[in-house]
């Protein structure tokens, strides 16, 4: 897992899909903003993948990761990276 980067990213989430009739005076739908965390797994030109949890190969198992996420490129708004040595 040597020079490996876990990756902060926020990003904007789809919501609300609400059953039935809604007054849509006075509606203002608001953004949800969230946060997750991981090393970076894939990256192309449109998303990027993370995972919380990962491993190396061994003379028995592939290198592995666990919890893949993936977030379009379009939803984020903020990435910090931070180097595991």
């Amino acid at each position: 897992m040597k020079n490996k980067k876990v990756l902060v990213i926020e990003w904007l989430d789809s919501y609300g899909a609400m059953s039935g009739w809604i007054d849509l005076d006075g509606y203002e739908p608001k953004e949800l903003k969230c946060v997750s965390c991981g090393f970076k797994v894939y990256e192309n030109k449109k998303v990027i993948a993370i995972a919380p949890n990962i491993a190396n190969a061994t003379t028995y198992t592939p290198n592995q990761a666990n919890g893949v996420m993936v977030i379009p490129k379009s939803c984020i708004v903020k990435t910090t990276s931070y180097s595991i040595s």
